[in-house]
Formats: C-alpha cells, sequence, structure tokens
C-alpha cells in the first residue's frame, strides 16, 4: 500500500485509484484522477479493490470529517488520510469473509441508488415536459 499526492501529468501502471483530497467530499475514492487528489498504488487487483472499499466505507461512514482542516476549501493532509486508512485497515485484517459479504452489499445498493437517481431526473424531465406542452 502506497498512497501519494497525484499530479495530472503523471501516468500510473499496474492496480491504483484516486482519493479526493480537498472539499467536502475529501477522502472519497474516484476512479478516475482530478486535480486535487491522492492515488493509492496498490500491490495487486485484491488488495486494490479491497482498499478501494475500505475508503469507500470510511468516506461514507463520516470517518474522514473530523481531520479536515482549512476554513474556505475543507483538505484533508496526506498523513491523515493514511493515518485513518491504515487504523481501519488494521482493524479489519482477518475478516474477509465478512469484508466481502460488506462490500457486495454496498455494490449492490450502490447500483440500486444510480437506478433510483436516473428514475428521479426522468420523472423531473418528464414534468417538464408536461409543463411546457401546457405553456407551450
Amino acid at each position: 500500500m502506497k498512497i501519494k499526492t497525484h499530479r495530472m501529468t503523471k501516468e500510473y501502471s499496474g492496480e491504483y485509484f484516486f482519493i479526493l483530497a480537498k472539499g467536502n467530499n475529501a477522502g472519497k475514492p474516484l476512479a478516475k484522477p482530478c486535480p486535487n487528489c491522492f492515488v493509492f498504488l496498490a500491490k495487486d487487483a485484491v488488495e486494490k479493490e479491497q482498499f478501494y472499499w475500505l475508503c469507500y466505507g470510511l468516506w461514507e461512514g463520516g470517518f474522514f470529517r473530523q481531520f479536515l482542516t482549512g476554513s474556505v476549501i475543507p483538505f484533508i493532509h496526506l498523513d491523515n488520510l493514511r493515518q485513518v486508512i491504515t487504523t481501519a485497515a488494521e482493524k479489519v485484517a482477518g475478516e474477509a469473509e465478512s469484508i466481502n459479504k460488506i462490500m457486495n452489499m454496498i455494490t449492490l445498493l450502490t447500483k440500486h441508488h444510480d437506478t433510483l437517481y436516473e428514475q428521479l431526473n426522468l420523472i423531473k424531465r418528464a414534468k417538464r415536459s408536461l409543463m411546457y406542452k401546457i405553456l407551450k
């Protein structure tokens, strides 16, 4: 496990994902890079998947919020991010089976959330369309 500050000009090989560094969503894992993020370099695909979902759970649970600093745009220091991830990884070590179950449930819930979000957007568009027909 290695976490570094991402440079937009840098290309990475192997298994990796990105972690948002600034804003209220700092700590959120990302598949694609952005200007204000860290990169998590994993040894293999299994480690990448485990730490991606660990970071997702930490972010969703608000574990990074207490480490946000900055008055205008909050951000998390790299050392604090490493500390939170390392501590959480130590707590869940040896519980691979239950972690895999939880990761699968989170994946299913995320897909369901995305489907519902898309349905809400379609309903919103249908309402606009109906109002447009009336006011035309």
